[in-house]
């Protein structure tokens, strides 16, 4: 039966923290992981899982160790269970902050973004505190760093999530190296047509800001 659930992995990332300083020429207090699904996983979400995840890597939470959870604008079925369960697991001092890129959403801001967000998954209500939109341009130096440093290869939209602690969104302790950042990212198969698109092509660039209309 355990196999129905879905496979979640979770990465410190604290070499991330200095790259995004000097991307963004800002300093960023707290731990940074990324959390990810593995290939071909369901959709389901196993509670244990990630409570099994938060005590591997010693996270500790409550009003002095707050936790922040950075996902897509782009919500899915598997997104949703992920905030769900999460707010299950830690109702108090647990903050869901979603991210996206002003270019796919001109029309929009914070307030709208989750109001949108509501209006399609409405049992969400009250359980994201925050949304952001930033600009593109620096995706291509984050993701294409994952993947020099980690070999992991993220789908570019996902870099958002990773921007999100430079700008202590919402954050209610901005100064404290206890905070813990963790940033959903979707893979991407190194065999798919997509990878060669994004990862290939996008190293011709030569201003290194990735341009998603190849």
């Amino acid at each position: 039966m355990g196999n129905n659930f879905n496979k979640i992995s979770l990465l410190p990332i604290p070499w991330m923290k200095q790259k995004l300083e000097s991307i963004y020429e800002k300093s960023i207090n707290g731990n940074l992981f990324l959390i990810y699904n593995e290939f071909g996983s369901s959709e389901y979400i196993n509670y244990r899982n990630i409570i099994d995840l938060l005590d591997r890597y010693n996270i500790i939470i409550d009003h002095t160790h707050p936790i922040y959870f950075y996902f897509p604008i782009e919500v899915d079925n598997l997104i949703r269970n992920l905030i769900l369960a999460i707010k299950s697991i830690l109702p108090n001092h647990s903050y869901i902050i979603l991210a996206g890129y002003k270019e796919y959403y001109p029309n929009f801001n914070e307030v709208n973004c989750i109001a949108n967000i509501y209006s399609v998954y409405p049992e969400l209500k009250d359980n994201i505190e925050f949304s952001y939109l930033i600009d593109s341009s620096k995706s291509f130096e984050i993701f294409t760093s994952l993947s020099d440093t980690q070999r992991i290869n993220i789908k570019p939209e996902s870099s958002c999530t990773i921007s999100g602690p430079a700008f202590n969104y919402n954050i209610n302790h901005p100064s404290s190296n206890s905070i813990t950042h963790i940033s959903f990212v979707k893979l991407i198969d190194e065999s798919s047509s997509e990878f060669v698109d994004y990862y290939i092509k996008g190293l011709t660039n030569k201003n290194n800001n990735f341009n998603f209309n190849f």
